[in-house]
């Protein structure tokens, strides 16, 4: 029942001092809108990590590449290498690698794409018909590269998404010719849309796939590819199956491990996470040094709420109110004044979270990133704002329980 009466109190004190309880609100609210839309970033950027990683074939792939510079005595220079990747490399990590459950090569390179003599710009991606299973996408038309291509090096190709729509207008392209650097192909099938994302540039559904077979022949390189990318049994053997292709590779160019990097979508997925971390935590540090700046605020505002009311604290003492009374009154006001602060911020932190998706689907049309005002997050920013009130409504709160009545009473 005190309790009903203290916030009944507190309501009409805060009423009274409009100007006042504003001002006070504005720093609780700025302070915990920043959290709210720090914590919404990083959910997002975790979720759109993971959706990306997902997009491109989940986080137990992992590759092998020849870069065109290496780093050496810390500068970087031309990769000289003689070594280069070879089908022999796919062929004995297929069969010596218990740990990859898969593996294809890819060499990629920009193409002139030419529809009834309409040109416009591709990416061609010369691969196998692993390059399915490995990368878990499928043909949602026609079909993929098969082995039968691959041993004749039939000039055919699978086009994407994109390219479908853009070059064909939604028409049926099964079976009809296309140019590729002035080279004629059938058209064997049309991938699934996968989306943009961030890199819309080399965009997956702007892509054509071909042959590697054919792309060694028709267009030069020979035995040679540009990568071998490959999907482990499992996340955990992810390191292991690393391991094992590198020993193959090794072997099969003398014991050379200069020519050649590696990358894992796993430890893509450990980086990404410990960069969003930290801006996270730069983030909300900086929204904490605002909740402070607005407790201070609280603080003084309050001080001065006991000073205005000495008179009334010495009435209230003077008829029976203990200074336990007198103490919870004050700390209920500030509680209060940070829990409605802190809802308020918890709604605008939302707001701005919706803002910041708005702007990023402005600048990167292909990109949705989430807008997650997750449980925890409301949680914290309700405690925060308990925590603020307790600790800044503490001594002023203290200094109204300390006045003897008789000192309260004269002081009017």
């Amino acid at each position: 029942m005190q309790i009903l009466e203290n916030l009944i109190s507190a309501f009409s004190v805060l009423r009274g001092s409009k100007l006042r309880t504003i001002l006070t609100l504005l720093g609780i609210t700025i302070g915990i809108a920043g959290v709210i839309a720090m914590m919404s970033f990083g959910a997002g950027a975790e979720k759109l990590l993971m959706g990306e990683i997902e997009r491109i074939g989940g986080p137990s792939m992992f590759g092998v590449y020849r870069p065109g510079y290496i780093e050496k005595n810390d500068r970087w220079q031309r990769n000289t290498s003689p070594h280069y990747l070879e089908m022999r490399d796919l062929h004995d990590i297929l069969s010596e690698c218990p740990s990859v459950e898969v593996a294809t090569v890819e060499r990629s390179h920009p193409v002139d794409f030419k529809v009834e003599g309409k040109h416009r710009s591709a990416y061609l991606r010369a691969t196998t018909n692993e390059y399915q299973a490995v990368q878990q996408w499928e043909a949602e038309y026609g079909r993929f590269i098969a082995d039968t291509d691959m041993d004749l090096w039939n000039k055919v190709c699978v086009i994407g998404a994109k390219v479908w729509k853009e070059q064909f207008k939604g028409q049926n392209p099964i079976g009809e010719q296309v140019g590729i650097n002035n080279m004629r192909f059938t058209v064997i099938g049309i991938m699934k849309e996968r989306g943009d994302g961030f890199d819309e540039g080399r965009s997956q559904d702007n892509m054509i796939f071909i042959p590697i077979t054919t792309a060694q022949t028709r267009f030069g390189g020979r035995n040679r590819v540009g990568a071998i990318i490959a999907r482990a049994k499992s996340i955990d053997l992810v390191e292991q199956a690393m391991k094992e292709v590198k020993t193959v590779i090794m072997r099969n160019h003398g014991d050379d491990d200069t020519f050649f990097r590696t990358w894992s979508a796993k430890k893509g997925i450990e980086g990404g996470k410990r960069i969003i971390f930290i801006i996270e935590m730069v983030l909300v540090i900086i929204a904490s040094i605002s909740l402070i700046v607005a407790g201070i605020g609280i603080l003084n505002i309050m001080l001065v709420s006991v000073t205005e009311r000495i008179p009334e604290i010495g009435l209230r003492k003077a008829v029976g109110a203990k200074s336990f009374d007198i103490r919870l009154q004050f700390l209920t006001e500030s509680i209060l004044l940070c829990l409605v602060g802190s809802l308020l911020g918890i709604v605008f932190g939302f707001i701005v979270g919706k803002g910041f998706v708005w702007v990023v689907g402005r600048f990167f049309p292909g990109v949705v990133w989430p807008s997650i005002v997750t449980p925890e997050a409301v949680l914290i920013s309700v405690v925060a704002g308990a925590v603020i009130g307790i600790f800044f409504g503490y001594y002023p709160a203290s200094q109204a329980a300390k006045m003897a009545p008789i000192d309260a009473i004269r002081h009017t």
